[in-house]
C-alpha cells in the first residue's frame, strides 16, 4: 500500500524534524503533505511536547521565497510570526531525504483572510454584495497572479516532490469553520454552493465574454435562497432532508449557467498553473472533497497532463461512505490521474484502529491508488503507531 501523512509546519519545529521523519518512516510511507502556506486555527496537539493548544496566524507562508518570487505580484506572502526565522519547508526537505521520505508543498492560496481584508476589492462577492474576508475571487488577475508565484517559488526553490494546491478556484462550500460561524438555518448544498459563488464586477464581465448572463443568475439565487428560508419549517425531521447529487439538484434548480461559468474558468486557470509548474520542473495535485469539487469548478474530465494526483478527502463516519466517495470519483478521473484518499485519524473518524483498518480497506477495495493520512500533529500517537500495521 502507497501511503502519506499531511504533517504541519509547529509539528516539525516542536518535536524536531529528525524525530518526526524517524517516526514516520517506521510506518513506511514514502511521502509528506507539508503546509507551507496556510490558514488561522486553533488545534489541539496531543503529542506536541511543547504546547497543547495552538493559534496558527491567519494566511501565512512556512518558507523562505527568493528575493524576486513575488516582484509581479500584487500580493506579497507574510511569513509566520511564531517562526519568522525558520524555514521549516528546507529543514523537512533536507532531513526526510535521509529517511527516503518525499515533501510534497500543501499549498492554500486564495483561501487567505489576511489578503481578503487588507485587499478588499479582490475578496469574493456573494449575491448580496457583500464580500466574503475569507477568500479571493479566482477571476481576480491579482488573485491568480499571486497562485503562480506561489507555484514558481515553491518548484524553483526546493527539492519537493509536487505541490499540492487547496482552495485554488472557487471556494468549494460556504460553511468551513469561520471565527464563531453560526448558521441558524440549515444549509442545503445548493445553497452552500450559491452563497459561495462571486457574482462581483469581474465575474459577470468575464461570464459575458462567454455568452452568459450572471446578473440574471444573481437574481435567481437571491429568489431561491429566500424560498428555501421560508420553507425551513416545513421539514419535520433533520434526518429527513435527504438532497440529492449537488449537479442534479443544481441542474434541477436552472443554475446551469452558474455550473458552466465555473467550469469553464476554473479549466483555465488549471491549465494555468499545471504549465507554471510544468515549466518549474515539478507537478500539480489538487486536493478537495468530492462535494468540493463541484462547488470549485473542478470537473473531473481533468485535461491531459493538467494534475498528477487528485487527494479526495473521505472524511466520513459512515465507513461505507468512504467506499461510496472513491468509487465514484475513481469512475470518472482518468486513469492517469492518481487517486489518493484522505483518511481522517482523529476522531470521530479513524480514531481507533478497528475504524482505521476499515477506512483503508474501504478506500483500496473502491479503487484508491493511495491513501493520505490527515494528520500527524491532531492525531493520538497510538494510532499513529497502528499505521506499522497497516502493510
Amino acid at each position: 500500500m502507497r501511503s502519506g501523512m499531511y504533517v504541519h509546519p509547529w509539528d516539525v519545529v516542536d518535536e524536531g524534524a529528525r524525530n518526526v521523519f524517524s517516526f514516520i518512516s517506521r510506518t513506511r510511507m514514502e511521502f509528506i503533505n507539508l503546509a507551507v502556506s496556510y490558514h488561522s486555527g486553533r488545534f489541539f496537539l496531543p503529542h506536541n511536547p511543547t504546547k497543547k493548544v495552538y493559534y496558527a496566524d491567519e494566511g501565512v507562508i512556512y518558507f523562505d521565497p527568493a528575493k524576486d518570487d513575488f516582484r509581479s505580484s500584487k500580493l506579497k506572502p507574510v511569513k509566520s510570526s511564531s517562526y519568522a526565522d525558520r524555514d521549516i519547508l528546507k529543514e523537512s526537505v533536507d532531513i526526510a531525504h535521509d529517511y527516503g521520505i518525499t515533501v510534497n508543498a500543501w499549498t492554500v492560496c486564495l483561501h487567505n483572510g489576511r489578503f481578503a481584508v487588507e485587499y478588499p476589492e479582490l475578496a469574493v462577492e456573494n449575491m448580496y454584495g457583500e464580500k466574503d474576508m475569507n477568500f479571493l475571487c479566482p477571476v481576480k488577475s491579482d488573485s491568480s497572479r499571486y497562485v503562480k508565484s506561489l507555484i514558481m517559488s515553491l518548484a524553483t526553490g526546493y527539492d519537493i516532490g509536487e505541490i499540492e494546491l487547496e482552495s485554488a478556484f472557487f471556494p468549494s462550500a460556504f460553511i468551513h469553520g469561520v471565527h464563531h460561524e453560526v448558521m441558524g438555518i440549515r444549509i442545503t448544498p445548493v445553497m452552500s454552493y450559491l452563497l459561495s459563488t462571486c457574482f462581483c464586477t469581474d465575474c459577470v464581465a468575464s461570464a459575458r465574454s462567454k455568452g452568459i448572463n450572471l446578473n440574471e443568475s444573481r437574481k435567481h439565487a437571491i429568489s431561491y435562497i429566500h424560498d428555501q428560508v421560508l420553507r425551513m419549517g416545513d421539514i419535520s425531521d433533520p434526518e429527513e432532508a435527504v438532497d440529492p447529487g449537488l449537479d442534479q439538484a443544481l441542474m434541477l434548480s436552472g443554475f446551469e449557467d452558474i455550473i458552466s461559468f465555473k467550469n469553464e474558468v476554473s479549466r483555465d486557470l488549471l491549465t494555468e498553473y499545471s504549465e507554471a509548474a510544468n515549466e518549474a520542473g515539478t507537478e500539480i495535485s489538487i486536493v478537495s472533497t468530492g462535494r468540493g469539487l463541484a462547488g470549485s469548478g473542478i470537473g473531473l474530465e481533468f485535461p491531459s497532463r493538467t494534475i498528477k494526483a487528485l487527494d479526495l478527502i473521505a472524511y466520513y463516519q459512515n465507513i461505507s461512505e468512504i467506499k461510496r466517495d472513491v468509487s465514484l470519483i475513481r469512475m470518472k478521473v482518468p486513469r492517469n490521474v492518481s487517486v489518493r484518499t484522505g483518511i481522517n485519524l482523529t476522531y470521530p473518524y479513524a480514531y481507533n484502529a478497528s475504524r482505521l483498518h476499515k477506512s483503508v480497506d474501504a478506500a483500496l477495495s473502491a479503487g484508491s491508488d493511495s491513501i493520505i493520512f490527515y494528520n500527524y500533529g491532531w492525531a493520538t500517537e497510538n494510532i499513529i503507531e497502528e499505521l506499522q500495521n497497516l502493510h
